[in-house]
């Protein structure tokens, strides 16, 4: 899809420019900068899912929203030379091309058509490999139930092994939701190629019925309102990111109520959620213990693993009126 819409991206200016189209170019600017986006989104999710190092504990996951809020300034940049070019062409613009505009309008719905029927193929199946993860951890779950009954004196070598197994797959289903909400991103940018291309087909017909030649850099604003639009809402995700807020997936109330519901809970404090990056979540809580039992801590992991998929997940028990030296 990223070598379809950088291929096309140079035709679309070229008709541009042989059209003599505000419309077009700026639909071309925008297809430009969904190049630089694609391209850069897809680095950066192949960096964020490479293995952590000693001075990077948990890897690259940052990656892909510092991608975001970069590829969001671009647009902004690009949307504000649209419209600067659109207010200066009202004064005096030269009529453009209504025939070269259509058939332009025409190729570029096609392949925007084309693009995302192949990234909604691509969601669905990390969509599909997202569930077989899932599916795969709770069978590993519930069978490890099974073997631990009818082997107890082999407790805790059984638990050992499952227990990894269903980390490994919870780290599968993170990583494949990722690249779903990444690959939506990418789908969200072709509609919005796709609603470009629909504006200059309609600003050709219009010229063509005899309408002002002002409709074609009226209607560059209309793609520039699309920009500015999609590049407030990466922004917003980037930073949301960066700034550790609690993704919208990982209610922190939710949360609350399946820790603090879990058998020999007392009290919960000192709860954190926030993410990494697009499907690397994670969640840190100290909780207090209603007795001297170990094993509360794990049973903790599993309620926030089964519940939520959580990638990262960290429990600390303090026992009866041990202090918390938490800050």
């Amino acid at each position: 899809m990223l070598l379809v819409v950088a291929v096309f991206s140079v035709v679309e200016f070229a008709g541009a420019v042989l059209a003599g189209s505000d419309v077009l170019q700026a639909d071309a600017i925008h297809l430009t900068m969904d190049v630089a986006a694609l391209g850069t989104a897809l680095m950066a999710m192949r960096v964020a899912v490479r293995r952590p190092t000693l001075r990077f504990t948990f890897g690259l996951r940052r990656a892909e929203p510092v991608a975001a809020v970069i590829n969001a300034m671009l647009v902004l940049i690009a949307t504000a030379l649209i419209v600067r070019e659109g207010i200066a062409d009202l004064a005096g613009h030269e009529v453009p091309r209504p025939d070269v505009m259509l058939v332009v309008a025409i190729l570029a719905l096609v392949v925007n058509g084309v693009s995302a029927w192949l990234i909604h193929g691509a969601i669905e199946q990390a969509h599909e490999l997202g569930e077989h993860a899932t599916e795969h951890a709770h069978h590993a779950h519930h069978e490890h139930h099974a073997h631990h009954e009818h082997h107890e004196h082999h407790a805790h070598h059984e638990h050992d092994e499952p227990h990894a197994h269903e980390g490994h797959d919870a780290h599968a289903h993170a990583r494949k939701h990722g690249h779903a909400l990444n690959l939506r991103g990418a789908l969200l940018h072709l509609m919005g190629d796709a609603l470009g291309a629909l504006a200059a087909l309609v600003a050709a017909v219009l010229i063509r019925m005899g309408f002002s030649s002002k409709v074609d850099p009226i209607a560059s604003f209309v793609v520039a309102a699309i920009l500015f639009v999609g590049a407030l809402r990466l922004l917003r995700d980037g930073l949301t990111v960066l700034l550790e807020a609690a993704p919208e997936h990982l209610p922190v109330d939710r949360v609350r109520a399946v820790v603090a519901g879990t058998a020999g809970v007392a009290e919960l404090h000192d709860l954190h959620v926030w993410s990494l990056g697009a499907g690397h979540d994670a969640i840190t809580a100290h909780v207090r213990s209603t007795g001297a039992d170990a094993t509360v801590g794990a049973r903790v992991e599993r309620a926030i693993r089964s519940a939520f998929h959580v990638e990262y997940v960290t429990v600390q028990v303090e026992v009866g009126d041990q202090d918390c030296d938490a800050p």
